[in-house]
């Protein structure tokens, strides 16, 4: 709307600018001049009507063109009507009025705004400078002091000083109030009555109303007034808050210009004989030569705390680009900085660096049960703790998460670096009081050491993890320290991982089938898939010798992905071939805790029932309670997976810390109790077995019964109500080919 608007209101005024210059000089100038003023009082109406903001000063612009419209009107009624023209008549107090309705809008426009020294400053430079032009041209047509004409022709340059002081004030003002384009229109209006006043001021008497020179003044005035309104009535963003700002070199031009004033008007004075002017151009004379200098020393200061400043943001930019944002500790960029100098300087010096990489213990169940408001406290509480039992120079960082580093320098004897961890163990142990409650973590701590100087940081930290990890996996809140029997062992975990992609991608796995029977028919309900590794080299590979490496990487979901597809489109190969037997046979997956807490697993079970064709409610994914209470998304995604009819067993029942009062709340359908209870002859063990079989039923909980291995064990189960049993007595795990077995009872 604003950019059509303004082009049509240009189109108007350009159009009667050229009428204007086209006429001859007479009437219809004025006519023309006066058609211009409308158009401009128009927009300023318009600008009053849309710009809520600043409503009462554009009604006050409106008003104080409209009395110099009036003013431009009387001075024409003279001039073509032949009466003698008085001073002051009606005219001049239209404009004299003008002038105070337009300072007024002005005023209202910066209402509320704050000073400054450097904007007081600018704008006593050019009001001094702009008001010894105005005076010394407007001043000889004064009058006797004390009439009526004096007064009248003083309030000129009064008025016009006035119009140049605010206008400068509202420009150089550190809080914008109005869109730049707006705030350039308002001064080209105000330059051009000021420069219009002036040239009439300067001119030979006989210079009368329809002067061209003097018209164009007027005529630019509209038409910064038009402009002005027109980006006012289109609603601009509100301005960006400014700053007082250096000297720019334009305006350090203007502040040189302003003292040139002086001198060049006693050069025309000189040349043209005039001695009556002194007064004023010494009293200007002085004050510019007080405040230009004031503010060239205000610009100084003000570059040198800008400067200041920056060097203190770099500064601060600098800190936090190597600091943790939360515990104010160096990060891991910073750190790799510090441990890569200080590698440098053992190479050259043949001593040793030391690095202690701290794990800390439980910190994930903080943040589950307290809240990662209580996370964040707890980081900063450790970190200053740990910090407070270091030596003076070792520097601790923070990896990220819930992993720290320490720099140690100098390097100590390794009982002391053992010494040191400890410190850090027990000062991380202690409980700590956060407003969700008490925190209670721990710490593993691993220790690498670069002797030789040949290895790089990277290497270096790398060691320190995986020393911590082993303490973590050796009872975690300990120290252990990096050496070559711990590299041989990741090395080999490392081939170890090779060769399980290499047995994926080129069909080395296998899945063998246990059947799961009803105890009370003797009818196969189930068969439970376990995955075997048939190595070219090494034979048939047991799961538990690459299950756990698998399980510390990725690969544990990839393995997961292909026990899904091979197992239930086995299912729906064994229900095509036998239909009577298979139609209601299940077939049941374990699901690792990295796998059920990727949020892949459900597109990925969804996709092998489509491929496979079987129907979701004969897939059995068996999870273990370590799993459930562990990771939690766990519930979230079994939700999930039970929404698409797929059913879930708790694996291994009662080794872990779920409660039989849980298990109304738990995500599952069927408990297999672990097989340590069944080959128990205690009767209290057997009396839990039965308890347990009760409560699971009692909440609509299967049962199957893990590790039957003699008849005694399969009528135990029959008599307490035990519906489903596995076991070698039943049958032991055989690959697909061997596995199947008909539906009719074992026995």
């Amino acid at each position: 709307m604003g950019m059509g608007l303004g082009r049509r209101y240009a189109l108007v005024v350009a159009t009667l600018v050229v009428v204007y210059w086209l006429v001859p000089a007479g009437l219809g100038r004025n006519v023309v001049e006066i058609l211009v003023g409308l158009v401009a009082m128009s927009a300023l109406m318009l600008a009053a009507h849309n710009d809520r903001a600043h409503t009462t000063a554009w009604h006050m612009f409106g008003i104080g063109g409209t009395l110099i419209l009036a003013g431009d009107c009387v001075q024409a009624w003279y001039r073509w009507s032949g009466s003698p023209q008085p001073y002051p008549s009606l005219g001049d107090l239209g404009y004299l009025l003008g002038y105070g309705a337009l300072s007024l809008g002005l005023v209202l426009l910066q209402r509320g705004r704050p000073l400054t020294v450097s904007g007081v400053l600018d704008t006593a430079v050019v009001t001094v400078a702009g008001g010894l032009v105005l005076w010394i041209a407007l001043g000889d047509h004064l009058g006797p002091p004390g009439e009526l004409v004096w007064f009248t022709s003083l309030a000129y340059p009064v008025m016009n000083m006035l119009l140049l002081a605010l206008i400068v004030w509202i420009i150089t003002s550190p809080v914008a109030v109005l869109d730049a384009v707006i705030s350039r229109w308002l001064a080209l209006s105000i330059a051009a009555l000021l420069i219009a006043d002036t040239v009439f001021g300067l001119s030979d008497s006989s210079l009368n109303f329809q002067d061209r020179l003097f018209s164009m003044g007027y005529l630019t005035m509209y038409a910064g007034w038009t402009g002005a309104g027109v980006r006012a009535a289109s609603r601009p963003e509100p301005p960006a808050p400014s700053q007082e700002t250096l000297l720019s070199p334009l305006w350090l031009l203007g502040m040189y210009a302003a003292l040139l004033v002086v001198p060049t008007i006693l050069l025309i004075d000189y040349l043209n004989d005039h001695q009556d002017s002194h007064l004023p151009l010494a009293v200007a004379s002085f004050l510019l030569s007080v405040l230009v200098p004031a503010r060239m020393w205000l610009s100084m200061r003000q570059l040198v705390a800008s400067t200041r400043q920056s060097d203190a943001f770099r500064d601060d930019l600098a800190h936090q680009a190597a600091h943790d944002h939360l515990t104010d500790l160096p990060n891991r960029a910073y750190l790799m900085e510090l441990l890569s100098a200080q590698m440098h300087r053992a190479r050259r010096s043949g001593s040793e660096v030391a690095l202690l990489f701290v794990d800390l213990d439980f910190f994930k169940r903080v943040n589950d049960q307290l809240g990662h408001a209580a996370g964040d406290e707890v980081l900063r509480t450790t970190a200053d703790r740990m910090k407070s039992v270091l030596r003076a120079g070792d520097v601790l960082a923070r990896q990220g998460g819930d992993e720290f580093v320490v720099l140690i320098d100098p390097v100590p004897t390794p009982a002391e670096l053992i010494d040191i961890a400890d410190r850090l163990v027990k000062a991380v142990s202690v409980p700590i009081m956060t407003a969700a409650g008490k925190a209670s973590i721990g710490a593993s701590v691993g220790i690498a050491l670069a002797r030789d100087g040949q290895i790089d940081a990277e290497q270096l930290l790398q060691d320190a993890d995986l020393a911590a990890y082993r303490a973590k996996s050796n009872g975690r809140g300990r120290a252990e320290i990096f050496d070559q029997a711990l590299r041989s062992e990741l090395e080999a975990r490392a081939k170890l991982e090779h060769d399980i992609r290499t047995g994926l991608s080129g069909g080395e796995f296998e899945l063998h089938y246990q059947p799961v029977m009803s105890v009370a028919t003797g009818r196969l309900r189930s068969y439970e898939a376990l995955i075997r590794w048939r190595h070219p080299q090494r034979g048939l590979v047991p799961p538990d010798e690459f299950i756990p490496t698998a399980e510390e990487s990725l690969l544990i979901c990839e393995i997961g992905r292909w026990v899904l597809g091979r197992a239930t489109k086995q299912l729906t190969e064994w229900t095509r071939e036998d239909p009577a037997g298979h139609h209601d046979v299940t077939v049941a997956v374990n699901i690792s805790a990295r796998h059920l807490a990727s949020k892949s697993l459900v597109d990925e079970v969804r996709s092998a029932l489509h491929d496979s064709g079987l129907d979701a409610r004969r897939l059995v994914l068996e999870i273990t309670e370590t799993v459930l209470m562990d990771e939690p998304t766990a519930d979230a995604h079994l939700r999930d997976l039970r929404a698409l009819g797929v059913t879930v067993s708790l694996d291994d029942f009662g080794t872990g810390y779920t409660s039989i009062g849980q298990l109304q709340k738990l995500q599952v359908d069927t408990l297999k109790i672990d097989q340590s209870f069944l080959r128990s002859d205690d009767p209290a063990t057997q009396a839990l077995v039965a308890l347990m079989i009760t409560a699971a039923h009692a909440f609509n909980l299967d049962v199957v019964a893990e590790g039957v291995e003699t008849e005694e064990q399969l009528q135990r189960l029959s008599r307490i109500g035990c519906e489903l049993a596995q076991g070698y007595y039943l049958g032991r795990p055989l690959p697909a080919r061997e596995a199947r077995i008909a539906s009719e009872p074992a026995r």
